[in-house]
Order: structure tokens, then C-alpha cells, then sequence
């Protein structure tokens, strides 16, 4: 097999991230992490029982569920996630 000259690829390399990487720099446990690849919401690539994950994959998820504009009534607090009284039943 011929070698692969990397050099030109290092953009793509930097773009890679492993798991305990993920879940520090995103606050999350590693079992929050295995549910959101087991159900699909994250790519990811395993090498020898290893985790990667692409930063731009990362990115376009948090992108994906950025609630930006408050007013439109799509954000629930963390209490209304739970089942607790929101603003309007107080």
C-alpha cells in the first residue's frame, strides 16, 4: 500500500475530536453522549472500541436546536422539562 501524504489534510484532522474530549468541552456524561449517538443525533466513527467525533458534527448540532428567539414560546425551563408549574400556572 502506497503512504498517504497527511500534510495537505491537516483542516480535516483538526475537525476530529474524541469522546472524553466531547464531553468536557459540552458538559455532558458519557452516557448522555452514548444515547445521542444511539439515537442518531451525532455521527461518530470507532476504531478499535475508540470514539471520534467531528467538531463541525458537533457544531451543526448545537446549531440545529439554538433556540435564539425566546419570545416565539419554545423555550421551556428546566422545571417545565420536569413536569413543574411553568410562568402561567403560578
Amino acid at each position: 500500500m502506497k503512504g498517504v501524504d497527511l500534510t495537505d489534510r491537516q483542516d480535516e484532522w483538526s475537525d476530529w475530536i474524541d469522546a472524553q474530549d466531547v464531553c468536557t468541552n459540552m458538559h455532558i456524561s458519557q452516557r448522555t453522549l452514548q444515547t445521542w449517538r444511539i439515537e442518531g443525533l451525532l455521527p461518530f466513527s470507532r476504531i478499535k472500541g475508540k470514539l471520534y467525533y467531528r467538531k463541525s458534527d458537533i457544531f451543526l448540532l448545537l446549531k440545529e436546536n439554538y433556540n435564539g428567539d425566546l419570545r416565539r414560546g419554545d423555550y421551556e425551563s428546566e422545571d417545565d422539562e420536569k413536569g413543574g408549574m411553568n410562568a402561567s400556572e403560578m
